[in-house]
């Protein structure tokens, strides 16, 4: 139960769409060159780090003796604060976000034109204010769970064998389990973490 209960988090509406607004970086730099894309990346929480992510091969040796290979993300620092800006061919090109509230990246693959774009974003936000709300809806899940699980063995043996004080506990102990299973698990939905995704908006300056 309590390893359910850590997996439990409410997902939240994604933040509001970044408005096209292009930070001066984007219009006092000079055309791209020929074939190259431009990308200026900005973030609306502040002067956060960027990263650019790379797939990286490892050499794997099969079974059969052929050498696979398994790709991994293999982030590298783009800017310490955006805004930031990025001259690269035209085409897709992997860039990672960090999440407030958690220290991990998000990952997000983004397509650079020809010429100058902004790619802004809004970052994605972790919280996990729980308290002891969350703890007794741990314990009561626990305990009504197993409480539901003695109750239903015990009253259907009552009713077969016509014994009155084991249908009544049964009856009592699986009610019971039951009320705290329900209350459990409405408390610790009520006392989740919560998560909400980011967002972004990708425009010409």
């Amino acid at each position: 139960m309590a390893v359910l209960a850590a997996a439990c988090v409410r997902q939240l509406p994604a933040a509001p769409t970044p408005e096209p607004i292009a930070p001066p970086i984007a219009t006092s730099a000079p055309a791209p060159a020929e074939g190259m894309g431009r990308l200026v990346v900005d973030v609306v929480d502040g002067p956060m780090p960027v990263y650019r992510v790379h797939m990286q091969p490892t050499a794997v040796a099969g079974d059969d003796g052929r050498v696979r290979y398994r790709f991994s993300e293999k982030p590298e620092s783009f800017c310490l604060a955006a805004p930031c800006l990025l001259e690269v061919p035209s085409g897709n090109v992997l860039l990672a976000f960090p999440m407030i509230g958690k220290g991990q990246l998000e990952t997000e693959l983004v397509h650079v034109d020809p010429g100058t774009t902004v790619y802004r974003r809004s970052l994605s936000l972790y919280q996990d204010n729980t308290g002891a709300l969350r703890t007794w809806g741990i314990v009561s899940t626990a305990v009504g769970g197993t409480a539901t699980m003695t109750g239903a063995v015990l009253l259907p043996i009552g009713l077969g064998e016509d014994m009155d004080g084991m249908t009544t506990a049964g009856a009592i102990t699986l009610g019971a389990g039951i009320a705290m299973l329900v209350f459990g698990i409405w408390a610790i939905r009520k006392d989740a973490p919560t998560y909400r995704p980011g967002s972004a908006n990708h425009f010409s300056p």
